[in-house]
C-alpha cells in the first residue's frame, strides 16, 4: 500500500499516473478536497474507475475527514491518491494533531444521535435478534439471499459491507430502504415508498466504547451492534401515527421531530455536518 500527495488540481484519467499508467484497480482509492461546489460530500466510482471521497470546504471538519480517510484506508490496505493543496494538508494534519479514526470521544461537530434505517421486514428480524448486524454478516450467517447490497449501485467498496452504516438525520436516511424496494438507486425522497424503522442510537455512548469508526465520509460500527444497549428510541409508522405508505422525506421529518418532542434533541439535518 502507498499514499501518494498529488496536489489539487489532480484529476483521475483513464489510467493511473501512479501505477505504471495501468487501469485503477480496486486497491486504489481517492480523496480531493475542493473550495466549493453544489455539494459538501460525494463518494462514489469517477470516470477514472477509482472510487474517491470528494469534501468541500464548506463541510465542517473537513480537516479531520481528510486524516480520518487516510487512517481508515491505510487499516484496509488501500493505495491512496490524496488530491489535496500542500497548505491545505498542513492545516488539516496540525488540526487532526493526535486524534485517530476510532477516537473514542466526539469532537465538537460530530452529532450525539446516530440513525440506522431499515425496511418493515427487517426491522421485525432485527427485534427478534437484538442486534444489528453488517451486510457482510448477514450474509456469512445465510439471513439475507441478495447477491449484493444496495451500496454496489453507489460504487461502495467492498469493506463497507463489513460496517453497520449510520446517517446524521434527514431524509438521505431513507433512500437506502426506497432503492431496496425499488430494486433500483432511488434518490428522490418525495418519491413515494414504504416505510420501516428509523432507530435513534447514543453515538456518544458508542463512541466510548470504542465501536465507532469514522472513513472520512460516514459514521459506522464493525460487524453488529446490540440493540438495547445503544438505543433511545425507535420511529415506526405506528407509533409516528401515520401511514407507512408515505415518502422518505414525510417519515424522516415526522420522526425527527417525535424525537425531539420526546427527548429535547434536535436533529441537525444541516448537509454540512
Amino acid at each position: 500500500m502507498s499514499i501518494h500527495y498529488a496536489g489539487s488540481s489532480f484529476e483521475p484519467g483513464k489510467t493511473n499516473p501512479y501505477d505504471d499508467n495501468r487501469p485503477y484497480t480496486d486497491d486504489w482509492i481517492m480523496f480531493k478536497l475542493l473550495e466549493t461546489a453544489k455539494f459538501t460530500q460525494f463518494t462514489g466510482g469517477g470516470k477514472g474507475g477509482a472510487f474517491r471521497l470528494i469534501v468541500t470546504k464548506e463541510r465542517i471538519g473537513w480537516e479531520y475527514r481528510i486524516f480520518d480517510f487516510i487512517q481508515y484506508e491505510l487499516s484496509h490496505n488501500k493505495n491512496m491518491i490524496i488530491s489535496v493543496d500542500e497548505k491545505d494538508l498542513e492545516t488539516a494534519r496540525l488540526k487532526y494533531d493526535n486524534h485517530n479514526y476510532t477516537d473514542n470521544f466526539l469532537r465538537p461537530f460530530e452529532q450525539k444521535i446516530l440513525m440506522h434505517t431499515t425496511t418493515k421486514k427487517n426491522y421485525d428480524a432485527i427485534m427478534k435478534d437484538g442486534y444489528l448486524k453488517s451486510w457482510n454478516l448477514l450474509k456469512k450467517l445465510g439471513i439475507i439471499t441478495e447477491s449484493m447490497p444496495i451500496g454496489y449501485l453507489l460504487g461502495d467498496p467492498p469493506d463497507y459491507s463489513d460496517y453497520i452504516m449510520f446517517s446524521n438525520g434527514g431524509a438521505n436516511a431513507e433512500i437506502v430502504v426506497s432503492s431496496k424496494q425499488k430494486q433500483s438507486l432511488e434518490m428522490n425522497i418525495d418519491i413515494p415508498y414504504i416505510a420501516g424503522a428509523r432507530f435513534y442510537f447514543d453515538c456518544e455512548k458508542i463512541a466510548k466504547n470504542g465501536l465507532l469508526v469514522r472513513d472520512g465520509a460516514h459514521l459506522k460500527v464493525k460487524d453488529n451492534l446490540k440493540i438495547d444497549k445503544y438505543i433511545l428510541w425507535i420511529a415506526t409508522p405506528d407509533n409516528l401515527g401515520i401511514s407507512e405508505n408515505t415518502t422518505p422525506r414525510i417519515f424522516a421529518e415526522k420522526a425527527d421531530m417525535v424525537f425531539y418532542e420526546k427527548f429535547g434533541i434536535r436533529i441537525n439535518n444541516d448537509t454540512r455536518i
